[in-house]
């Protein structure tokens, strides 16, 4: 992508910050080669700068043998040889700023923006500078998807939601006929996926028994458990279109294949799905009120419920993250557990809803939608229905 200046300036006013530095050394700063359009295998080997401020013209320091990297940019260009020189530029282009944002969290609490270094952090506080972070200017160019990729995801969504309930489906006619293997059934999906014209990343989680505990658990051709009845099989799909701007659909169901699940698993599963209700009922009372909604509440929201529950300490992930292009997207995450996602939760922007609860050596629960927030602010769970219960697959 190419950054618009015009649009990051007015961001910058929103956001009352003098400038944005965009600094990299050897691709320590992947925003940087992301917003600037840099070649994703380009020869990057020098430090380099870019300074927009929030009025006037923005500037590129770069190294004198790799000017070409930066060709591309409509731009002016200062170009450094000798570190005195990079020290002399640098300072000279943020004289008149004293707020900058910059890739740097307050204590590393969002690793996903944290990519100044600590020198060059103190170098830039020797300029009488207050960083601050970056984090919600990133989320404002990258993560509000347009109302055409708000339309197609929902596509998207419906066609994984009807996979979904095949593969439910499939899990029994697999354990029926006896031998089929956690892997067999990923297999499936991802059979399912090409059919539907949809790509993604990786593959699915197919988690029988005990493995349904492991929130990433990843069965392979090698690794790979039978299903089998009597025990709790999670799935969690993940999929987007073909075009080049697709984005994800995610979603989580756990089902009993057999016809009576022990009490502690339908208990389990209507705690979770209730966390789950909570922090959805907690967007929509937002956002229906135009009040801020910032990440780490979110979290609160299931997490709160879950504790009082006494199952706190088997909740081992945030409630959600951002989705875009990439299933792992670049906005606010529901997350006030792993790190504290301050940013606010924008619209037009996507993110999942994704409580679990893991027994190790036992089972685990989660139940996962995605929330889309249209430009108006209006709510949508492109996948709906979702799931509301333990659903026993009898065999």
């Amino acid at each position: 992508m190419m950054i618009d200046i015009g649009n990051v300036q007015r961001l910058l006013v929103e956001y009352q910050l003098d400038g944005w530095l965009l600094y990299d050394f050897r691709r320590s700063n992947p925003i940087a080669h992301r917003l600037l359009g840099i070649r994703e295998h380009a020869h990057a080997t020098r430090r380099f700068a870019v300074w927009i401020p929030a009025r006037g013209e923005a500037i590129a320091l770069v190294h004198a043998i790799e000017l070409h990297l930066f060709a591309h940019l409509p731009f002016q260009r200062k170009v450094y040889r000798s570190r005195l020189e990079w020290l002399m530029i640098l300072r000279s282009l943020l004289a008149d700023a004293r707020r900058i944002a910059t890739e740097y969290s307050p204590h590393g609490d969002l690793p996903a923006i944290s990519f100044l270094d600590a020198g060059t952090a103190e170098l830039l506080r020797s300029f009488d500078l207050e960083l601050c972070s970056s984090g919600d200017l990133v989320q404002h160019i990258e993560a509000v998807w347009t109302a055409e990729q708000i339309a197609a995801n929902r596509l998207v969504a419906s066609k994984l939601r009807s996979i979904m309930m095949e593969s439910i489906e499939a899990a029994r006619t697999l354990v029926l006929a006896r031998n089929a293997t956690e892997y067999d059934l990923q297999q499936f999906i991802l059979a399912a996926f090409a059919r539907e014209a949809l790509i993604t990343d990786y593959p699915p989680i197919v988690a029988i028994g005990t493995n349904s505990a492991s929130p990433h658990y990843e069965p392979t051709a090698a690794s790979s458990a039978p299903l089998q009845r009597d025990s709790m099989l999670l799935l969690d799909m993940w999929a987007k279109g073909q075009s080049a701007d697709a984005t994800y659909a995610d979603i989580t169901w756990t089902v009993w294949l057999g016809s009576s699940p022990p009490d502690e698993a339908r208990r389990i599963a209507r705690l979770v799905i209730e966390a789950r209700d909570a922090a959805l009922a907690l967007v929509r009372e937002r956002f229906h009120r135009s009040a801020p909604l910032y990440g780490y509440e979110v979290d609160d929201a299931t997490r709160n419920l879950i504790a009082a529950a006494g199952y706190g300490e088997y909740f081992i992930h945030r409630t959600g993250h951002n989705i875009g292009t990439e299933v792992h997207g670049f906005g606010a995450n529901m997350d006030n557990y792993e790190t504290c996602d301050t940013r606010r939760v924008l619209a037009g922007t996507s993110f999942s809803v994704e409580p679990g609860i893991y027994l190790p050596g036992r089972f685990g629960f989660r139940s996962e939608c995605d929330v889309v927030i249209d430009h108006d602010g209006h709510v949508h769970i492109p996948s709906e229905p979702l799931q509301n219960e333990l659903i026993t697959v009898e065999l």
